[in-house]
């Protein structure tokens, strides 16, 4: 947050100074400014909690704010260190979106889809840990996570198959299936499944197909 000109320059003095103020490696890190007639603290946290659904759960909880009085004007740098169990999704989460996307499947089309790929479902999704839950605007999404990444492994885990075991992964997040368009995120080691349900009977639900049971797979075309 800066009044006055920002400079490439100035930015990295900036970042500079959290670096050595914090302690933390900022490379990769997202930057973003914005401009403000007198920057301050207050203002800063306003700043947080109107983008609040791009970060992680009780991002002020987590928030650092560092004052820099410059000749061409302050600078308040807000810093809001993630929570993240998974870093990693960042990066593999919208691969995964895509490929699905290129294999036509019907489920892409549903109003829910969309959010998979916005900023505060992939924030909640590096954050999550098992069982989480949350609603976004068209679509629940829960979070499964496994240590291992093995299917073979995983599907051990899974008493009875995935198809009658995510109904308990459901019940217990409280998403009731056939109400609205459900995604269900599998974190398998660092390796990604997804599922995602429609209620519309004619939208066939893609389903995780590495991870079905011998079964399930006999019992219909590959899903995903």
């Amino acid at each position: 947050m800066h009044a006055g000109d920002l400079g490439t320059d100035e930015i990295r003095q900036l970042v500079d100074v959290v670096v050595r103020e914090s302690g933390h490696n900022l490379v990769g890190v997202r930057i973003t400014t914005y401009p403000a007639a007198e920057p301050s603290e207050l203002l800063a946290h306003a700043l947080v909690l109107k983008h609040a659904d791009e970060l992680a759960p009780d991002p002020l909880s987590r928030l650092s704010t560092y004052t820099i009085e410059a000749t061409a004007g302050r600078r308040v740098v807000v810093a809001v260190w993630a929570d993240e169990v998974s870093p990693w999704v960042w990066r593999t989460a919208p691969k995964h979106l895509a490929r699905v996307e290129a294999g036509g499947f019907g489920v892409v089309r549903q109003p829910g889809w969309v959010w998979l790929s916005a900023p505060s479902a992939l924030s909640f999704l590096a954050g999550a840990r098992d069982g989480d839950a949350r609603r976004f605007p068209d679509v629940h999404v829960v979070v499964s996570v496994f240590a291992e990444s093995r299917p073979r492994l995983v599907r051990r885990l899974m008493p009875g198959g995935y198809s009658r075991w995510v109904d308990g992964v459901f019940a217990r997040a409280g998403v009731r299936l056939g109400e609205g368009d459900a995604a269900h995120w599998l974190l398998c080691g660092h390796v990604l499944h997804l599922a995602y349900f429609s209620p519309d009977p004619d939208v066939p639900p893609l389903v995780p197909w590495h991870l079905l049971s011998r079964a399930e797979k006999r019992g219909g075309a590959k899903l995903s």
